[in-house]
């Protein structure tokens, strides 16, 4: 190992000041809103505790993760999962290369936490043709954000294994660097005159507070209704809006039910870094659906996003033909991920996990 790189545990508060300068200073491209701190305590609620590693080298170069840590049954020990990560900070390739190394080789020490497996979703991504299998890229268009990886793999004595990503293959993000007028001018003309008609039907788009968070858990129920699909807890959705404080907001669609209450039709759940917006949960009811709900409520988040003054607006994953078509009428451009690469820290139980892994993701 080279002796000047040091491993290093740093607390929340310590990463997240780490990730905010080398953004500010043009380090790292993006802070993905899975590697801000906030996240690792949102997901505490589900048995994740999370660590952050970094290798540090006296020039100020790093390599680092925030990995979520949980259990496995009986003997297996414990998945360390870093989505979105590892980020590197390095002036030049030569140095990117070294602490990519580094830093593989530093997650051997992970095995003092019990962990067997380390699976890592770099965030690194590229633009690829919208008229493909957008939701399910070609591995071969990903493979060279996966290959510096696999060279310092490589360098580091280790091995990495093609693993099933559990974050998005890919997504659409909306570029915000031209301004409100540029944004909009992106929308497709049905998409506006969608928006327009749902404000003409009476439905309201607004801002929601953390004790509203009911409001989301009925839409999302109503929505695993229709599609068949498992709901998260209302707590969990409580939990990541208490985590990021104030770069979370719920957006509500309703309508007046002439009574002088209202009716729910949809809701947003947006997460912000310093580098732009995520939506993470949220939909329509099958009333919002027909009252086009759901064109008022992306155009008011993504028009929020523009205030923020972040660089991005990310419309997370298109899991379905649907919903990319969806997606693909708010314009921007289509990303791809490079996927997971696990690596085994015990080679008997490693390789066990993976297989484990596997088999739970066919069953579900």
């Amino acid at each position: 190992m080279n002796e000047q790189i040091s491993i290093v545990r740093e607390a929340p508060d310590e990463w997240d000041a780490r990730l905010a300068g080398a953004y500010a200073a043009s380090q790292v491209e993006e802070i993905p809103f899975t590697q801000r701190s906030a996240w690792g305590s949102a997901k505490e609620l589900t048995g994740w505790r999370a660590v952050r590693l970094v290798a540090v080298h006296p020039s100020g170069a790093w390599a680092g993760a925030q990995l979520l840590l949980q259990s496995l049954p009986g003997p297996l020990g414990r998945l360390a999962y870093a989505p979105r990560a590892p980020l590197v900070a390095a002036p030049s390739d030569a140095l990117a290369r070294v602490m990519r190394t580094e830093l593989l080789r530093g997650l051997r020490e992970l095995r003092a936490d019990g962990v067997t497996l380390v699976r890592l979703e770099p965030g690194d991504a590229l633009v690829i043709d919208p008229e493909g299998d957008v939701g399910k890229p070609d591995s071969s268009l990903t493979a060279p954000l996966r290959a510096p990886w696999l060279a310092a793999a490589a360098a580091s004595g280790v091995r990495l294994h093609r693993a099933a990503p559990i974050q998005p293959r890919s997504s659409r993000r909306i570029s915000l660097v031209g301004g409100l007028d540029a944004v909009r001018a992106g929308w497709r003309s049905k998409w506006r005159q969608y928006a327009r008609q749902a404000a003409g039907d009476g439905v309201v788009v607004r801002l929601g507070s953390a004790e509203e968070i009911p409001s989301l858990s009925a839409v999302m129920r109503s929505i695993g209704e229709r599609t068949g699909t498992a709901v998260r807890s209302g707590a969990a959705f409580a939990q990541l809006m208490r985590a990021f404080g104030p770069r979370a907001e719920l957006v509500i669609a309703e309508r007046s039910d002439g009574a002088g209450g209202s009716e729910l039709l949809g809701a947003l759940l947006v997460v912000r870094t310093e580098s732009g917006s995520t939506e993470l949960f949220g939909g329509a009811t099958d009333r919002g659906n027909e009252l086009r709900a759901p064109y008022a409520l992306k155009a008011f988040a993504i028009e929020r996003a523009v205030d923020h003054g972040g660089a991005w607006y990310d419309m997370w994953g298109m899991v379905t033909p649907g919903i990319a078509h969806f997606k693909a009428g708010w314009g921007g451009e289509v990303y791809a991920y490079p996927g997971a690469l696990d690596l085994d820290l015990d080679p008997i139980r490693g390789p066990l996990v993976r297989f484990a892994l596997r088999l739970r993701r066919v069953a579900s």
